[in-house]
């Protein structure tokens, strides 16, 4: 009997027919459901690892974000008090405070620039106007230094005074108040805990004392023994060759350009620094924007721009 036979009667060929529909069927729905089911799970998957790296992330910035509350709140510990007006007034007292223990004379401190309070911090901005030896200025800067505190000095200027031993001094100092200190009507100032010793300090304190500070450095080894020799005599023979070149003006401040021809060299000064010209140290007292004062030997020269230290005035 043949296939064709066995479906001759209408029962058999609709059972054949359900069969064959439901293998379709099956061919059809397994795939699709394996694809679908797969594609979900892969999906899953990487919403899943997604959101680990993002809990990595967040734990990782949570960890960040405490480190840095703590090191706020350390810093605001030795921060100035928040209030403005307090915050000028015991600063200030105690600028002067340190600047008279340390010898400093005819004190001046002027109240400078205050930011206002950015994301954590305001910053405030004070001149200090002194006269000092170099002595007492190092003292001074030795007792700013050791002070645990949000402060630093972000300029020193120093000018030589005729026939002393004292400077006059310039100092710009910047202090920070920070968001979170609390408020408080006195400073709390303590030394740092690397401190140099007293020993230390004074053997410091005595290097920079016996420096001459504004001459060129001589190593110890190879310092005269036998008394100062005499200043030497004014001598200009360099001066014809020897020009102020241009005046220009460098973080707010007047340099002068001298360019000294006959040995090829070129110097950059702001007030109270030197050059040698033969062998002379050659001091710049004042710069305007088309001359400049220099002291020589014990006098002093005017000269204009463009010209050279034979025509000083």
């Amino acid at each position: 009997m043949s296939f064709v036979e066995n479906l001759s009667s209408p029962e058999k060929r609709e059972k054949f027919l359900l069969v064959v529909a439901g293998i379709l069927l099956f061919l059809v729905i397994v795939p699709t459901v394996y694809v679908y089911f797969g594609a979900e799970s892969a999906k899953l998957s990487a919403q899943r690892s997604k959101l680990r790296t993002d809990l990595e992330k967040l734990e990782k910035e949570t960890q960040n974000a405490d480190e840095i509350n703590k090191r706020l709140e350390k810093l605001a510990s030795i921060s100035l008090p928040p209030n403005e007006s307090v915050a000028q007034s015991v600063y200030r007292n105690w600028l002067l405070d340190q600047a008279s223990a340390s010898g400093l004379r005819e004190i001046k401190i002027d109240q400078g620039a205050i930011s206002p309070f950015k994301e954590f911090y305001k910053k405030y901005t004070i001149s200090l106007h002194a006269r000092a030896s170099l002595e007492q200025l190092a003292t001074f800067l030795g007792r700013f230094q050791r002070t645990d505190h949000l402060q630093l000095i972000r300029s020193v200027s120093i000018r030589p005074l005729k026939e002393s031993r004292e400077m006059d001094v310039s100092l710009k100092v910047e202090a920070l108040a920070l968001r979170q200190a609390k408020p408080a009507t006195t400073l709390t100032m303590r030394d740092k805990s690397n401190a140099l010793s007293m020993e230390a300090e004074r053997k410091m304190l005595k290097t920079i004392v016996d420096r001459a500070l504004f001459s060129t450095y001589v190593p110890p080894s190879a310092q005269p023994q036998h008394a100062d020799a005499p200043p030497p005599k004014v001598d200009f023979d360099q001066s014809p060759y020897c020009f102020v070149t241009a005046v220009v003006e460098v973080n707010d401040k007047p340099q002068v350009w001298v360019d000294l021809r006959t040995e090829a060299k070129k110097f950059k000064l702001y007030e109270g620094e030197m050059f040698r010209l033969d062998g002379v140290r050659c001091f710049v007292r004042k710069i305007d924007y088309d001359k400049v004062e220099f002291e020589a030997a014990g006098g002093r020269y005017t000269i204009k721009v463009g010209k050279s230290f034979a025509e000083y005035e």
